[in-house]
């Protein structure tokens, strides 16, 4: 039964007279030509290249030039050169003691006594508690 519902409404859909609704409003004015994009012409093309041959420009003769050669040095010049002066005094060999030594022992500075701290176990949020530090077990050996 559903189905022959569905069918019927269906068909009715299918076959319904939509020309009623043309001059509602549904008949839009015709959409304004479109215009094309016309390219430019092409550019002339170039003038033709003419066939001459310019030849480089003719190259030095490479020729090897020797540096000049150096000034001669200058000439040793006569003068007086004194004798060497006298070799310095030995040094005297003395004993100096070495000096006091400091007193190292600092005293420490006074400890203002401190308030202890209380520790508290925070319960987990599950009720348990938990054990913060291990207990170390030795065992015996025999």
């Amino acid at each position: 039964m559903k189905f022959l519902i569905i069918a019927v409404a269906f068909l009715a859909c299918a076959y319904a007279d939509v020309s009623e609704l043309g001059a509602s409003g549904y008949d839009y004015p015709q959409p304004a030509p479109v215009k094309s994009y016309v390219p430019p012409p092409p550019p002339p093309p170039p003038p033709a290249p003419k066939n001459t041959y310019i030849p480089p420009p003719a190259a030095p003769a490479k020729a090897y030039i020797p540096p000049p050669p150096p000034p001669p040095p200058p000439a040793p010049k006569n003068t007086y050169i004194p004798p060497p002066a006298a070799p310095a005094p030995a040094p005297v060999e003395s004993y100096i003691p070495p000096a006091a030594p400091a007193p190292a022992y600092i005293p420490p500075a006074p400890v203002q006594a401190e308030e202890p701290i209380q520790e508290y176990e925070q319960p987990a949020q599950d009720g348990y508690r938990y054990k913060t530090v291990r207990r170390r077990v030795f065992r015996h050996r025999n």
